[in-house]
């Protein structure tokens, strides 16, 4: 599956119960709408890594980076890439 298609159906399943997954757009403002808080944020980063068997660092973890479904998914590709070249 796609990485931004996960991405989109956890944040439906978790936060937005009564939108459907492909209603969230690659752009749509996650954090800075309010649509996830700062616990909300933890959740997203744990089910990151978990999906993807990656690790944030803290410094990585911010409002910006987590902030739409492209950002998300361009922050889990680098991080694969890198995992793959290491």
């Amino acid at each position: 599956m796609e990485i931004k298609t996960e991405i989109r159906e956890f944040v439906a399943s978790h936060y937005l119960p009564d939108t459907s997954a492909e209603a969230i757009s690659d752009t749509m403002p996650l954090i800075t709408s309010g649509i996830i808080d700062s616990i909300g944020m933890l959740g997203l980063v744990d089910f990151i890594e978990s999906r993807y068997v990656i690790e944030f660092m803290p410094r990585e973890i911010d409002v910006h980076a987590l902030d739409t479904v492209e950002r998300i998914a361009s922050l889990i590709r680098a991080k694969l890439s890198r995992s793959l070249t290491a």
